[in-house]
């Protein structure tokens, strides 16, 4: 606090923050915690959590966690029907725009970090929305591997410069690059109008992988069951639970006998485990990320935020 008489040093009000991380490294604890310093709101970046059916195999914070805080962007779209980055892009930043006209800081929080880089840096997607007759035309109904390859073939035919970007081991990106240029679409940027800072959620591997088997320990239960079961009384297919996010298949399994509870546990641990690193491949190669140490207690976090966002200096993920 500044003492009385003392100069104030005016700071440009920080519009967007982002609070990236693996899964489990306690983004939404470190968001929470900063909205509440900051008089923010949260918008949603995990592309499961913005399913509106889905809550507890997703790991959707609930109020308690939430503390008051607004979040936006948790039922986005439906389960089953089609959501692409550029979709994302357009809503995200529609609540980015509405939160700073509040004079509030938009803190944005996820683990899908394609969701962060197309909104913080602008990715132009030529007003081409998904096509499903395209996208089965390219062979999304085949296997993953076969999906890839068929569009990753005709990717290249179409637009090398674009498949050099590209991660052909995707189908998903694959498929909709393939389909963008067909489309004739040159996915540009288009800088937002307004500025970001990107934070980090650090946490040592040995950490990360407790807190990944504990939280599947807690995840493989009752609640979870009843929640696959409800969505299955609605209507929805065991095939698309399974395909809907990790856990779900594992669930699926247990309820019908199929395995285990401690079997679906272990896959759900192997899994995640899986997304974790791959997460970090990903994060490593983020530009400007400003890391910060989850392992802290909240009030240590906060200052540590803080004094990152202040300096603006970027350290290395070890």
């Amino acid at each position: 606090m500044t003492e009385p008489g003392a100069p104030s040093t005016p700071r440009q009000p920080l519009e967007v923050l982002a609070i990236m991380g693996p899964t489990a490294s306690g983004k939404t604890q470190v968001g929470v915690a900063l909205a509440k310093v900051l008089d923010g709101e949260l918008v949603n970046a995990d592309s499961r959590q913005a399913i509106a059916e889905l809550a507890i195999g997703v790991c959707k914070p609930t109020l308690a966690e939430l503390q008051g805080v607004a979040c936006h962007g948790l039922s986005w779209r439906h389960l089953g029907h089609p959501f692409s980055v550029a979709e994302y892009r357009v809503l995200a930043t529609a609540a980015v725009e509405e939160i700073s006209g509040r004079d509030r800081v938009a803190l944005v929080v996820g683990g899908t970090g394609l969701y962060i880089r197309a909104l913080l840096g602008g990715f132009d997607f030529g007003g081409v929305a998904p096509d499903p007759g395209r996208t089965v035309a390219l062979g999304v109904a085949d296997q993953e591997n076969a999906i890839a390859d068929t569009a990753g073939r005709e990717l290249r035919r179409l637009d090398p410069e674009r498949a050099k970007t590209v991660d052909l081991r995707n189908p998903r990106r694959v498929v909709r690059a393939a389909e963008l240029s067909q489309a004739g679409a040159r996915a540009g940027r288009r800088p937002p109008a307004w500025a970001a800072r990107k934070l980090g959620c650090r946490v040592s591997r040995n950490q990360l992988r407790a807190r990944i088997e504990a939280r599947s320990e807690r995840l493989v239960a009752e609640p979870l069951a009843r929640e696959v079961e409800q969505l299955l009384s609605l209507g929805f297919s065991s095939e698309l639970l399974a395909r809907s996010a990790i856990g779900y298949s594992e669930v699926v399994d247990w309820v019908a006998g199929r395995c285990s509870r401690q079997d679906a546990v272990e896959q759900v641990v192997s899994r995640t485990w899986r997304y974790a690193k791959a997460q970090l491949t990903w994060l490593r190669t983020e530009p400007h990320l400003l890391w910060v140490d989850a392992e802290a207690s909240p009030d240590d976090m906060v200052s540590q935020c803080m004094a990152v966002i202040q300096s603006g200096q970027p350290s290395r993920l070890e």
